[in-house]
């Protein structure tokens, strides 16, 4: 398998290009892109993209494969990129498109006449005159859209190109919406051609106003481009990159022929009206705004591909439900506007991540003109075969009328099925041979949607970027680390290096409760070989919390520090990483070591590890150590080595409740456990330990459990034996103020008779 790999884009040649517009320039004037793509929207929806114009050519009496064609003229016509690229960037790409994008419009005007030319002359000069229309609209479409691309990648900034797709989509959406409103509103009265003609003529308003607002964006001046010639559409399709990335982008553009039919099928087989299967548009342009921000924010942070196949399996997976969508139904509408919901998001989500990834990643700047002349030539001819190959097998499959395993086939049902075939095949291509270096893989872009809590991530993430003040911004990064998201990266590692001490402090403990993420752990690894002690000794913790195998190199070289609380600290870390490679060097350390503190974190560490030869050592420092919460510590580590935890965590908690219960109703257990291995007398003894305990008599109660330990040491390993005759000895020696002594051994005798189970 070959794979594919891009991070930096590819130069070459030395063409003249103009002076580059500054970044700060580009921002200035960008919002008139808002403007005019708003503009536009009402012209689309409202001309020869909305579902109006789909069904006014119905009403004309043409057939689905004329219309099929009529449709995939506005692509095919794409073809002319390749051969007019050159005389477009050295005329500007501006003014191309400014007066391409203008004439369209006036030949759009001639539509109006179609009811006219119906009446006087008939049928055939009307479509006759449709025709004609199509092709002068997608002749200009095509020459002002090979200026737009390169323009486009001139005047957006990438840096925010996703952000601002979305924004720019989402205005396009509103003003979207107020034409579908009306052009539902109006195709709902009675009448006929002339509904379309009054939509139309408000459609080429709003374009009009649209070139204006087009003609406010700075750039696209004239520039040099090289000549049309057989090689340099060669040199373009061998990018394999390229030539992947477009291959890709045609099983889906293909895989949307259902499409421009979708509302004759819910028209015809669903049974929507006419206002209705206009205003279901409405679910797409919702469900698309319902998520455009958030799509352009994640191809901006996270990459273009992992949100562009996310697209791409919504748009996989959608079809079939139209399939499944019940017939003359009061569920009908309802149900095909959620699926167009959905729609939406899809449709927003692979646009801006693949329109993202041809600007950022898959088009060099410095050959734009080629490169995008070519990728709009071979997406028109793609585009203008899905509307003819749509069209012509719905002829084809027009007949069909059964019934399998209780769900309705008609015409639509294949074109549903090969889209989803198509788009899956589209996906298998682009998941394994087309990678982009320093974005996250679909996976990980998945799990940070549903892992951890989304919600409350981009709740946190929003009220970071607008706190200022300290206490704010302390208490919002604390809740970031809460919402165990990864979403949050980016701005935990923005805590990190905040001026303000306490921020930072609390970044840390924040990473430390999220998943491991290799820049969190690049981040604490350099934070704890830094100079800042307070903050390394943290970033010590944090990594250990973590669980982090990569965080192992920097935790070892921290057992070398001057300080001796960052030894410490790594020390203990390395231990909860279960890091057996130190345990040679801990123990050694731990024989040695004078400071109180170290010998702690020493054997904690050695006691994870489940070293075996520490147990002496251990038992020395415990016996040493008076501090009542490092003996705890210490007996856990001899617990840790000789059994398990559990038993002893719990008989420390109960203990803290109530002690003398505790313990009395812990011997009872070990007698009752024991039965008949004990003789009589043995019973005895456990009975008077038991009252001692219940009494709260721990002097006498730990002298009589001392013999007791010993007796039942004998059947145990040769460690368990080794620290149960310690705790017996120190029991004897009036060590009952010590409650780990007696809290240790019970929980070891526990364990020996789990041992001894298959005797008693």
């Amino acid at each position: 398998m070959t794979t594919l790999t891009r991070g930096v884009k590819p130069g070459g040649g030395k063409a003249f290009v103009p002076p580059e517009l500054t970044t700060a320039e580009k921002l200035r004037l960008l919002h008139w892109n808002v403007v005019q793509n708003a503009f536009n929207s009402i012209f689309a929806q409202l001309t020869f993209f909305g579902s109006a114009f789909v069904l006014f050519l119905d009403q004309l009496g043409i057939e689905f494969t004329q219309i099929g064609v009529l449709l995939s003229m506005i692509p095919f016509f794409g073809i002319v990129a390749i051969f007019i690229a050159p005389r477009v960037a050295r005329f500007g790409y501006k003014r191309t498109f400014l007066t391409f994008w203008g004439l369209r419009k006036f030949v759009t005007a001639l539509l109006l006449l179609v009811p006219w030319v119906l009446t006087q002359f008939g049928m055939p000069y009307a479509v006759a005159l449709v025709m004609f229309v199509v092709a002068g609209f997608s002749l200009c479409r095509a020459i002002a859209e090979t200026g737009s691309y390169p323009w486009a990648q001139e005047f957006m900034p990438d840096s925010v190109r996703g952000r601002h797709n979305a924004v720019v989509d989402m205005a396009a959406r509103v003003t979207g919406t107020v034409a579908i409103i009306g052009s539902g509103f109006v195709l709902g009265l009675p009448g006929g051609l002339e509904r379309f003609t009054l939509l139309f003529g408000v459609g080429i308003i709003a374009g009009l106003l649209c070139v204006w607002s087009a003609s406010r964006l700075p750039g696209g001046a004239p520039t040099e481009a090289p000549p049309v010639s057989v090689r340099n559409w060669m040199q373009v399709i061998r990018d394999k990159y390229f030539s992947t990335f477009v291959i890709g982008l045609f099983l889906v553009t293909l895989a949307s022929a259902p499409l421009g039919f979708l509302p004759l099928f819910m028209r015809d087989y669903i049974g929507l009206t006419d206002s209705e299967v206009v205003w279901l548009q409405m679910g797409g342009i919702a469900g698309g705004f319902s998520a455009i921000y958030l799509v352009g924010w994640a191809a901006d942070r996270y990459g273009s591909k992992p949100v562009m196949l996310t697209g791409a399996i919504m748009r996989m997976v959608l079809p079939l439900g139209w399939v499944l969508m019940p017939r003359e139904s009061a569920l009908s509408l309802p149900i095909a506007l959620f699926l167009a919901f959905l729609w939406g998001i899809s449709d927003v989500t692979w646009g801006i991540g693949s329109s993202r990834m041809l600007y950022v990643n898959v088009v060099p700047k410095e050959k734009n003109s080629q490169y995008l002349s070519v990728y709009y030539s071979l997406m028109g001819i793609v585009g203008g075969l899905s509307s003819i190959i749509g069209g012509a097998a719905l002829d084809f499959t027009h007949g069909i009328d059964a019934q399998v395993g209780g769900l309705p086939v008609d015409p639509f049902t294949p074109l549903f099925i090969g889209s989803m075939l198509l788009t899956a095949g589209s996906l298998f291509l682009l998941i394994r041979h087309l990678q982009v270096e320093g974005e996250v893989r679909l996976s990980e872009f998945a799990a940070m949607f549903t892992h951890g809590n989304p919600l409350a991530a981009f709740e946190s993430l929003i009220r970071y970027n607008r706190q200022v003040d300290e206490r704010s911004t302390v208490l919002t990064t604390e809740r970031m680390g809460q919402t165990h998201s990864a979403l949050t990266v980016e701005e935990l590692l923005d805590a990190l290096k905040d001026p303000r001490f306490n921020v930072r402090f609390e970044a840390i403990i924040s990473i430390a409760r999220t998943s491991p993420d290799p820049r969190l752990i690049h981040a604490l690894t350099e934070i704890l070989d830094g100079t800042e002690v307070s903050l390394s000794v943290i970033a010590a913790w944090a990594l250990g919390r973590m669980g982090d195998d990569s965080a192992l190199p920097a935790l070892r070289a921290g057992l070398d520090s001057s300080y001796r609380s960052i030894v410490a600290h790594s020390a203990r870390a390395l231990g909860t990483l279960q890091d057996h490679t130190v345990a040679p060097l801990l123990l050694e350390r731990l024989q040695a070591e004078t400071d109180k503190g170290l010998l702690i974190s020493y054997s904690s560490a050695l006691g994870h590890l489940r070293m075996a030869e520490a147990v002496d050592t251990i038992l020395r420092v415990l016996d040493q150590t008076t501090n009542d919460g490092a003996r705890l510590e210490l007996a856990l580590a001899l617990v840790r080595i000789t059994g398990e935890e559990g038993p002893f965590i719990r008989l420390v908690r109960n203990a803290r409740r109530d002690r003398s219960t505790t313990a009395g109703r812990e011997i009872t257990a070990i007698k009752r456990r024991l039965g008949d291995w004990l003789t009589d007398e043995q019973k005895a003894a456990f009975d008077r330990c038991a009252h001692e305990f219940a009494r709260d008599s721990f002097d006498d109660a730990a002298m009589q459990l001392a013999p007791l330990l010993e007796l039942i040491a004998d059947r145990g390993s040769p460690l368990r034996q080794q620290v149960l005759r310690t705790c017996a000895a120190r029991l004897r020696e009036g060590r009952s103020a010590h409650p780990e002594y007696w809290i240790l051994a019970l929980a070891l005798v526990r364990f020996i008779l789990e041992e001894m189970k298959d005797e008693l």
